[in-house]
């Protein structure tokens, strides 16, 4: 089975989020598996950069990848914005779909996912959609999302083969866009962890000037509202200042709107001395960053399944999160302490949790063992598996 697997980013574009590495993690153990795995991405490094000026392809990992020229508008609100694609990178998708089995799109809004759903349904391909959340009406522009989801998307979401959903919540949000319920499946995210050394937990801390005897607090995941830095900022400045006086926060991640606004935040409450902002940080080096907190706090105001808390359970990282992320419940006592959206309380649990060290490590050891039962890569494997078959039979 000759799968294709259409994203907007691929490796080395980590700043699209956890979609990238769904998608690199998944590929591999198709492959492992003895599948035939592709995959097609746009040639954007971020808002602003492309990896390589115009269409090419690479190995990534032993994976086959075609990289499609794209363009965007920079100064358009919100995470992307519109996109674009050459007539050439069209052709090129064109018979990259020609040539596969079954079409897999992540994501639902931009251009090259939906000329992909598009040609797919043109050459009576079978198409499985996995949304990762990007359906939800939640940031900007709302009015153009949903004359777009009408006239564009939810055509084809009618006709999916399959939809694969994080949550419940994306069940019901993909049940509304016009996927049959009957050909939902829900389909958790995996991992095949890293394990970073101890010399380079040393190194990051070192890097950012954290002493041995100091606590860190970890952030990392785009700096924009949805993600919550601002309250994670709100939160630190509101305990007490003894604590505070050995503890630094880092705050790690590529600007997605907000990193102005909470670094003026930042300012204003008097904390420049012990908050960071290191901007992106390298794939390679995210599993030592979480090792070296001892608190890995993600403050969102919503989520469904964002890839760092699986990756903060494999580096062993005790968690703190909002009730608000959908996955939470999933950690909620075994490897974090869940809170509402609330200042005060995200305050609270810091404090409590860097004062009780041996609540942190039974987070540490119970994030470990979610990876091996829940989180398991070669159960997600032998899921997908499945549920392509069950695509080409509904096709």
């Amino acid at each position: 089975m000759r799968v294709l697997n259409v994203t907007l980013g691929f490796l080395p574009a980590i700043s699209w989020g956890g979609p990238v590495k769904v998608v690199h993690q998944n590929s591999l153990e198709l492959q492992r598996r003895g599948g035939h795995v592709r995959i097609c991405a746009s040639n954007l490094l971020d808002k602003h950069h492309h990896i390589a000026p115009g269409s090419f392809e690479r190995q990534v990992d032993g994976l086959p990848v075609l990289y499609l020229d794209t363009r965007l508008l920079p100064w358009w609100p919100g995470t992307t914005g519109p996109t674009f694609l050459s007539p050439a990178a069209l052709r090129r998708l064109w018979r990259a779909v020609r040539d596969a089995d079954i079409v897999h799109i992540h994501g639902t809004r931009n251009m090259l996912v939906l000329a992909a759903a598009w040609f797919a349904r043109w050459q009576r391909k079978p198409l499985v959609v996995q949304p990762h959340g990007t359906l939800q009406y939640i940031v900007a522009s709302l009015r153009l999302k949903r004359l777009y989801d009408a006239l564009l998307l939810r055509p084809l979401l009618r006709r999916a083969a399959v939809g694969i959903a994080l949550t419940t919540s994306e069940v019901e949000q993909m049940a509304a866009a016009g996927i049959p319920r009957a050909r939902i499946r829900p389909l958790a995210n995996g991992l095949n962890p890293t394990p970073p050394s101890p010399a380079a937990v040393r190194a990051f801390r070192a890097r950012l000037g954290v002493a041995d005897d100091a606590f860190l607090i970890l952030f990392l995941g785009r700096i924009n509202r949805k993600k919550g830095a601002d309250l994670l900022v709100e939160a630190f400045a509101r305990m007490p200042a003894s604590i505070r006086a050995h503890t630094h926060l880092i705050i790690a991640g590529p600007d997605d709107g907000q990193l102005a606004a909470v670094q003026g935040l930042t300012a204003r409450l008097d904390l420049g001395h012990a908050v960071g902002f290191p901007g992106l940080i390298a794939a390679a080096d995210v599993p030592a960053a979480l090792a070296a907190a001892d608190l890995f706090v993600l403050p969102c105001r919503t989520d469904t399944f964002p890839m760092v808390l699986v990756e903060a359970c494999a580096a062993g990282a005790p968690i703190l999160v909002t009730a608000t992320c959908e996955m939470a419940h999933l950690l909620d006592g075994v490897a974090a302490t869940v809170v509402p959206v609330d200042v005060d309380a995200l305050a609270t649990a810091m404090q409590e949790l860097l004062a009780d060290e041996t609540r942190r490590a039974a987070y540490r050891q119970g994030g470990r063992q979610l990876l091996q039962t829940t989180f398991s890569l070669a159960a997600v494997g032998g899921r997908l598996e499945a549920i392509y078959a069950e695509a080409r039979q509904w096709a």
